[in-house]
């Protein structure tokens, strides 16, 4: 097999080498018949066409420009969307925290304010079920002040006029209760 590999392969070399030899004339002919084939490949646009094309490219770059715009929107959206949904497990960590302090004051047996329990029972009230039933009675129960900020004593509407109100009303309390 490789015998006529070869046999073929020196076949086509003197092939070559004697077409060359035997037509110098077209070999100078062929780069001419190039020359003239590119020019021939050349296109001819109208100015009808011309303003045409102009005119889709125009309208392909708006096109990219609104895209643009919706893009970088949509980067502002689900920005102010995840800092919307941030804030709201930020809050929803706070009154956790707070529900777990009321619950752990309850089942050590300690004595809680009443807005506590409250709290405790419409914000989790699995928790306070749990907490109620692993109570442990004590015989020095201990007072706490409340968990609560004022937002949550007046139902998550905080006013600044109020607020200097409220955080004078729990100190009575709290001077009251710390006497005996």
């Amino acid at each position: 097999m490789e015998l006529g590999l070869t046999d073929r392969l020196r076949r086509n070399e003197q092939l070559s080498r004697t077409t060359q030899a035997a037509a110098p004339e077209k070999a100078e002919a062929t780069p001419l018949t190039k020359r003239q084939q590119a020019r021939a490949d050349q296109l001819e646009l109208s100015k009808r066409a011309l303003a045409m094309l102009e005119q889709q490219r125009k309208q392909t770059e708006v096109i990219h420009r609104q895209e643009k715009k919706e893009d970088e929107g949509g980067l502002l959206g689900e920005l102010e969307t995840a800092n919307a949904q941030l804030e709201a497990f930020d809050k929803e960590m706070k009154t956790m925290q707070k529900c777990q302090k009321i619950a752990a004051r309850i089942m050590a047996g300690d004595k809680v304010p009443p807005e506590d329990l409250r709290y405790l029972m419409e914000h989790d009230s699995n928790g306070y079920k749990l907490a109620m039933a692993l109570r442990r009675p004590k015989e020095d129960p201990e007072e706490w002040e409340s968990v609560l900020d004022d937002e949550d004593r007046n139902g998550g509407t905080s006013e600044g006029g109020d607020a200097s109100a409220a955080d004078a009303a729990p100190a009575p309390a709290a001077d009251a209760g710390g006497g005996e």
